[in-house]
């Protein structure tokens, strides 16, 4: 059986009113790998025996009362087939054995559904894992330029849509797991009675179509709503956490703790009226399918004067009622909660859409020099910040590159470091150009020093480490040539706590664990991008003074405001406007 035609269940989707499953079902397709479409497939065999089990607990039950209430039907027909079939010569027997068999029946039932459960939620939630780890895959691989025009608050909210995602996954399953059941049970309650089952039918499919109606309509809107809210809250806490010091100093709180209780607010409601939407297919449909069925006994007791004779049916009806609209109300929740959490299908799906580009390690050496040949760059939106740069780096140069603000040294930077890449013209190092196939090699080769130096909050040795392999050996060296190792000794050595920010450091300690970090794998490259601008004379001079010391055998690169900073420079390169003004 093909993947394709199982897929076509969305025929069943046309039947129930629910046609904008199918979006969703097009874009799982595209999404979900084959690994976890072959799992899919295995899941919906699973759900098919599910329903068959489902239907025959509930189709035993009425002959079982029947022989229970009248053994005389043992004498005859069918009931009295079976009975001889299988050996019997006691009634009684006979009833304590089909009793014995519905309850070991139930039992098997009962721990089916437990291991399809546990089947259904760890496909769902490895679904989960799979969007969570390739959009954070794709945020990693984005342009530089791209990611700088977003706020990180996307991110966060992509990786908790990838979640509801899989809860869409989830419900689309229950809801073919719900209506295989019920299309079942209904095809039983129809050999039993077709013209009771007709008018059921008739007021049940009519409340259900103005109940789904209802819910579509208002779930989807929610769905944006709070989807929307909860990109505010995380963007809300960004922005206040982030700049802690100056909320307390500018007494900013009420501001921040205001726009958070509008966006919680926003989502609040949204959840509020979805949940209350969720509840209401329960209580109509137990309320009107139950009231119809007693009414029919009362008919029947007002004509007849007796019901006596249709209670095995009676039974089995309200068994298979009780067992088919917890169904509906279960496939009415479901779609409910896929119509609310729809909006971060197309999220996912927009942000798996996005361009990244492979990077390759192709080799790349660095003996001679650095060209950069008539580049120019512009970011996505905006005007060109650099115009047909020219100008070339020797192996063991020390280059200053100053300007004013604005002048478009850290983009030049940034483009030597590999960040960024030209919009026009080439960078060659020893004549190869720099390209998406050998970048990922060049960027080894550097070491990197910014202005503000973020420290996560762990130890010093992960923070200087930064994901490279751990060197004990690399990394006491890395801190002793930064000038910070005996300072560490006297604390907690490589342990030493950093704090959140390396709030736990003073700025030039800061400044010296970035150094190490840059230094930890021995580069070809330093790159000082106005390192030391925000650190006062007296320390800058010092620091800038450990770091000619340390970069004596490398190519050195720095940024700066002042001219201090660079007087040890061999060449300086000044930049204005984006443009080369001139090289010394």
């Amino acid at each position: 059986m093909s993947w394709n035609y199982i897929w076509d269940l969305d025929t069943i989707f046309d039947i129930m009113n629910i046609n904008f499953i199918k979006p969703i079902v097009s874009k799982l397709r595209i999404l979900l790998p084959r690994k976890h479409k072959l799992r899919l497939i295995t899941l919906l065999f699973m759900t098919f025996l599910l329903s068959v089990i489902e239907t025959f607990g509930i189709s035993v039950i009425m002959p079982f009362i029947s022989v229970a209430s009248a053994p005389d039907m043992l004498d005859r027909g069918r009931y009295n087939a079976v009975f001889r079939f299988l050996g019997f010569t006691s009634k009684d027997n006979f009833i304590f054995c089909f009793g014995v068999g519905i309850i070991a029946f139930y039992i098997f039932r009962a721990a089916y559904n437990v291991f399809y459960t546990y089947i259904q939620n760890r496909f769902a939630f490895s679904t989960f894992r799979y969007f969570a780890t390739n959009l954070y895959e794709k945020y990693l691989s984005l342009p530089y330029k791209v990611f700088v025009q977003k706020n990180t608050s996307e991110f966060h909210a992509g990786i908790g849509h990838a979640q509801n995602v899989s809860m869409i996954l989830l419900c689309i399953m229950q809801i073919c797991s719900d209506a295989i059941t019920v299309l079942m049970l209904y095809f039983f309650m129809v050999v039993v009675n077709w013209r009771m089952t007709l008018l059921l039918t008739v007021i049940l499919a009519g409340l259900i179509a103005v109940i789904i109606r209802v819910i579509l309509k208002n779930s989807k809107k929610q769905g944006a709503k709070a989807a929307e809210g909860n990109y505010n809250i995380g963007r809300v806490q960004n922005e206040s956490y982030n700049n802690f010091k100056f909320v307390r100093l500018k007494c900013s709180e009420d501001y921040y703790i205001r726009r958070f209780d509008d966006a919680t607010l926003t989502v609040s409601k949204a959840q509020v009226i979805s949940t209350t939407l969720g509840a209401m297919p329960r209580n109509l449909l137990e309320s009107i399918g139950f009231s119809l069925l007693v009414g029919a006994v009362l008919l029947i007791l007002f004509r007849y004067g007796s019901a006596e004779s249709i209670i095995p049916v009676i039974a089995m009806y309200a068994l298979a009622l009780y067992r088919i609209l917890p169904s509906i109300n279960k496939m009415l929740g479901n779609v409910n909660q896929a119509a609310y959490l729809q909006h971060s299908l197309d999220i996912v799906y927009e942000h798996f859409s996005r361009e990244t580009v492979h990077e390759g390690s192709a080799p790349v050496t660095f003996n001679h020099s650095i060209s950069f040949n008539d580049v120019s760059f512009q970011y996505l939106k905006g005007p060109v910040v650099l115009r047909d740069i020219s100008f070339k780096i020797s192996k063991g140069d020390k280059l200053a590159v100053t300007g004013p603000s604005g002048s478009g040294k850290s983009t030049l930077v940034d483009l030597l470091i590999g960040i960024h890449k030209p919009s026009a013209g080439s960078m060659l190092v020893d004549g190869v150009e720099l390209n998406d196939e050998n970048i990922h090699a060049w960027r080894k080769k550097i070491g990197y020093i910014p202005q503000s130096i973020y420290l996560f909050d762990s130890t010093v040795s992960e923070n200087v480490v930064f994901g490279s392999g751990y060197d004990e050996k690399r990394l006491i060296r890395a801190l002793d040539m930064a000038n910070i190792w005996d300072f560490l000794r006297q604390n907690s050595g490589l342990k030493t706590p950093v704090g959140e920010g390396g709030i736990q450091l003073s700025g030039g300690q800061k400044q010296r664990i970035g150094i190490a970090r840059a230094l930890y794998n021995d580069p070809d490259i330093l790159v000082l991008d106005e390192a030391t601008s925000a650190l006062d004379n007296e320390i800058e001079t010092k620091i800038m003074d450990e770091i000619y010391d340390v970069g004596k055998g490398k190519t050195l690169v720095v940024i700066a405001h002042r001219l201090t900073t660079v007087e040890k420079c061999s060449r300086r390169l000044c930049m204005e406007n984006g443009v080369i003004k001139g090289i010394q």
